[in-house]
């Protein structure tokens, strides 16, 4: 069986401990969050999609791990066989390297290899992985006439059904991995011989934690470092943290001590000492919209993008309003459209009741979000949202805050949190809103944002009104937020 993969590869590269305990203690690792595992979906139905630029092949993936070897002796045998002229996840294996080529072609007496990437752009990580997928392929004495990168075409416009050839594009990466070899081949025998090491390398937490990826071992190899560590600071950057941890300056006070005590940096280490949060009250209220507004609506929108495009007239990756959740502060119109469902919770947040409108059934009827936000906003003087996008790009963009009938100001509170320094040891890794209920609150809903997308695009019905529930909460923590901060 082999001992590397493209996958533990690009994770050794990354950290040899994180690649040890990928292959001894698997059963370690973090739980993946539902949107890495959407993404990982993405990933495979842009691929299987991507076949259909070279149609007509033999599919060589293996129904289990078992299967790996014998799949390897079809793939090498299929490559002298004149009627195979096409292979999709073909299997190879050399020096204990296994690699699934996404597509295969014959190119005369020779192969074209085609990787396939869900993005709209190449990045280091594509370059790596196609020059170990080139250095497998050298090794098992496959000809290559080119490797290539197919990625999609962001220009790209559906009309009528998808048009393979124009929605993905190519790059020749030849070259590049053909100069890659020998730095591909010094890195195999390295990362071989850690995953034959008797024990676990010894390997400090430091910023190969987070980049490129975050490692999905950090629970484990984070786990003696205190919950209240200066490490969960964000105010220096990581590699300045690390420096000082590793020169001693191991705990709170004495980082304290290398500080100014009215830093930033000083005042997140007493949040984390006291188990609070750190905000810069000056910024915040002088950020607070003035005059008071008389009206205030919490708006919350659920935008897809999908990357290959599912509506004539998009891109991929173009965004769709999927929702809207909109909460009246002092909405007393009993009047709702049909087209509008609603709901009402028991507690004070929505004790006026919260609009929502969807398409989740007909994402074709997307555009009719449209004149319902602009009917519905032009009722108030202060629409307040939490998303870290631009949410006035966004209105803008589908020409909803053009209409001369809306006379409000986008109030967006991850924006305006971020001006004033909130920090929270929960916001680490970033500022959400499940994170911000937890530092403002002590105790988050158990849902992610990225869950009610899944959901929005399950093609069940259990699934929609979970999502439509979701839209829900997540506005009537936005309000609790926004009362909680400026009344």
């Amino acid at each position: 069986m082999h001992i590397l993969s493209k996958s533990t590869y690009i994770k050794g590269l990354q950290c040899e401990k994180a690649l040890y305990m990928q292959k001894k203690h698997p059963y370690l690792r973090d739980k993946l969050s539902i949107e890495q595992r959407a993404k990982f979906q993405r990933g495979t139905d842009v691929g299987v999609l991507a076949h259909e630029v070279f149609p007509g092949g033999i599919d060589m993936s293996p129904n289990a791990p078992s299967q790996f070897p014998k799949k390897a002796a079809e793939t090498l045998a299929n490559l002298s066989n004149p009627e195979v002229k096409v292979m999709y996840e073909a299997v190879f294996q050399f020096n204990d390297t296994l690699i699934m080529l996404d597509i295969l072609v014959r190119d005369g007496d020779r192969w074209l290899a085609v990787e396939v990437k869900s993005s709209m752009r190449l990045s280091d990580t594509y370059y790596n992985d196609a020059a170990l997928q080139y250095y497998v392929l050298h090794g098992c004495g496959v000809p290559l006439s080119d490797f290539r990168l197919m990625y999609l075409n962001g220009d790209y416009v559906k009309d009528g059904s998808i048009d393979v050839k124009q929605l993905f594009k190519m790059e020749s990466v030849m070259d590049y991995v053909v100069e890659r070899k020998a730095f591909v081949a010094k890195n195999v025998e390295r990362l071989k011989a850690v995953v034959a090491l008797p024990h676990s390398p010894v390997v400090n937490i430091g910023t190969q934690c987070h980049n490129p990826y975050p490692c999905d071992f950090q629970g484990h190899c984070w786990k003696l470092i205190p919950k209240n560590s200066f490490l969960f600071t964000t105010a220096m950057d990581d590699e300045m943290l690390f420096q000082c941890y590793f020169n001693g300056v191991n705990t709170n006070a004495k980082m304290l001590q290398q500080v100014e005590p009215d830093s930033e940096e000083a005042h997140q280490i007493d949040a984390l000492e006291t188990n609070s949060y750190y905000i810069d009250y000056k910024t915040l209220y002088s950020l607070a919209p003035q005059p008071k507004p008389k009206s205030v609506a919490f708006l919350n929108l659920l935008l897809n993008r999908p990357a290959v495009p599912e509506l004539d007239g998009t891109r991929p990756y173009e965004e769709m309003i999927l929702a809207f959740a909109l909460q009246g502060e002092h909405e007393h119109d009993a009047a709702i459209d049909p087209s509008l469902r609603t709901s009402q919770r028991g507690d004070d947040m929505a004790a006026e009741g919260c609009f929502v409108w969807d398409c989740f059934e007909d994402h074709s009827r997307w555009k009719e979000a449209i004149p319902l936000l602009i009917e519905k906003l032009s009722h108030y003087e202060l629409i307040v949202c939490f998303t870290p996008q631009n949410l006035s790009t966004t209105l803008l963009r589908h020409e909803i805050i053009q209409n001369q009938t809306i006379g409000y100001k986008v109030f967006n509170l991850y924006d305006i949190l971020q001006e004033a320094r909130f920090y929270h040891p929960a916001i680490k890794r970033g500022l959400t809103l499940q994170r911000l209920e937890t530092a403002l609150f002590g105790e988050a809903k158990l849902f992610e944002h990225s869950r009610i997308l899944v959901e929005a695009t399950s093609n069940d019905l259990l699934g929609y009104q979970q999502a439509r529930e979701d839209l829900i909460i997540e506005n009537e923590i936005v309000a609790k937020t926004y009362q909680h901060l400026f009344k």
